[in-house]
């Protein structure tokens, strides 16, 4: 008999968590209803679409986190002040 390794069946959960089953079927409804002339926004209409927007809006909120930090660390901006007369102390 086979199992599968946890890891692999906690990595499956998560991405069903994040693409509910039938997320395409509730997209392709929302074709349909907005040709009918609706004017609601997909996720609003469905909780599968709802818990991929959501997904998608924390992962640009993750993926801007401590951006200034990074970019006063970084040799471009060293650069860009060294090309500079500017006097600015940065506290990182």
């Amino acid at each position: 008999m086979k199992s599968w390794p946890h890891k692999e069946v906690l990595d499956w959960s998560e991405y069903f968590q994040r693409r509910p089953v039938g997320w395409r079927d509730d997209h392709r409804a929302c074709y349909g209803l907005s040709a009918q002339g609706v004017k609601a926004k997909p996720h609003e209409l469905f909780n599968s679409l709802y818990v991929m927007e959501r997904e998608k809006e924390e992962a640009a909120n993750r993926s801007t986190k401590d951006d200034a930090s990074k970019l006063v660390q970084s040799p471009f901006f060293s650069k860009i002040m060294g090309d500079t007369n500017w006097d600015i102390d940065v506290e990182v």
